[in-house]
């Protein structure tokens, strides 16, 4: 697995976080997908924000963004099994997009 934190202020909202990894998928020919808590028909279990970041392309992979509100921890990963073609460099780049984009970033 590989993997980058980043410390955020704490409680950034989901729409917030969400706008920034939907326009970056999108420039990368990707899809963004809410998962865990945020697919839950009741969404109060569990802290954690958790997102997949999808190519469209067959053999890509798969980039995944976890986001803590309550500590500000933001984790960009991507797991050995699904680095595909594109997603074992593009996780870096996310990350640095995030702390470039944002200027909550610490």
């Amino acid at each position: 697995m590989q993997k980058v934190e980043i410390v955020v202020r704490p409680r950034i909202s989901r729409f917030e976080l969400q706008r920034v990894l939907k326009v970056w998928a999108a420039q990368y020919d990707a899809d963004l997908r809410p998962r865990g808590r945020l697919r839950r028909q009741y969404r109060t279990e569990g802290e954690n924000l958790h997102w997949h970041i999808v190519g469209l392309r067959k053999g890509m992979g798969t980039v995944e963004v976890t986001y803590l509100p309550s500590n500000g921890k933001l984790t960009v990963l991507v797991h050995d099994n699904r680095r595909g073609v594109w997603a074992g460099q593009a996780y870096e780049n996310l990350a640095q997009e995030i702390r470039e984009r944002l200027d909550w970033a610490i």
